[in-house]
């Protein structure tokens, strides 16, 4: 009881900004389903198909992915600008610059930060990167100032994690997460955040991390990539040079 009244009360808490973004999220993504045939071009949204193409940082973690998307993003700062916000992504932490109230709507309890915070920027392998107050998966990448990656192995069965050395589920999903910047010139740079998903290709997980889960996915990591840019290119802004 009192998990949900305190889900209920975060719920009221949202900022007419977060409620009229929130708004934004929802259209983009019903947008999104009336146009599923515009998912190749969705999925490598930001970047042309050869660029889109090339290999990244941890694609070998997943090397044969059922689903997969990479979407990027120019910004004009430089790529240390950049770099904090990606070392201090996850819930608990700086958030994921995304339509916050999406996300808390499903009780994600997540906020976007503003702010550079110190505590969080100095991520390592092995480091768990908290999606959600049970979720949280570790780094398996992490490369200062330029990337880092999490991989995470999921019992679709059991709801659990599992230990792909020990156990062989028959309802697996295998995923990794980049975020990665790259520069472009002295004053610019690239935000890329690439996902890779390969899981037992059951018609309902095709459907929900593929074709119909998409849309979602699609909105929400562009909000990110949105996100990222308006906080890197306001601090490259107001910091004297």
């Amino acid at each position: 009881m009192g998990t949900v009244s305190l889900n209920k009360q975060r719920r009221t808490r949202f900022t007419f900004l977060q409620v009229l973004e929130g708004g934004e999220g929802i259209l983009i993504i019903i947008a999104a389903y009336l146009t599923l045939f515009f998912k190749p071009l969705r999925d490598r949204w930001g970047l042309s198909r050869t660029e889109a193409a090339a290999s990244f940082p941890g694609d070998h973690l997943v090397p044969q992915p059922r689903s997969e998307f990479v979407h990027a993003i120019e910004i004009n700062a430089p790529t240390s600008f950049v770099w904090p916000w990606i070392a201090q992504i996850g819930q608990g932490r700086g958030g994921f610059y995304s339509y916050e109230a999406l996300e808390n709507f499903f009780g994600l309890q997540i906020n976007n930060s503003d702010k550079i915070l110190p505590e969080f920027q100095q991520p390592k392998i092995g480091d768990l990167i908290p999606f959600g107050p049970k979720d949280a998966y570790p780094l398996v990448i992490c490369e200062h100032g330029k990337a880092m990656a999490i991989e995470n192995w999921y019992d679709l069965n059991k709801n659990s994690v599992y230990n792909q050395a020990l156990e062989s589920p028959t309802n697996y999903l295998h995923l990794s997460w980049l975020w990665m910047v790259e520069p472009i010139d002295e004053h610019r740079s690239r935000f890329v955040s690439r996902n890779r998903v390969d899981y037992n290709p059951s018609l309902k997980n095709s459907l929900l991390f593929g074709l119909l889960g998409e849309p979602v996915v699609f909105a929400m990591d562009r909000k990110m990539c949105y996100g990222i840019k308006r906080r890197a290119e306001n601090l490259y802004r107001t910091t004297p040079r």
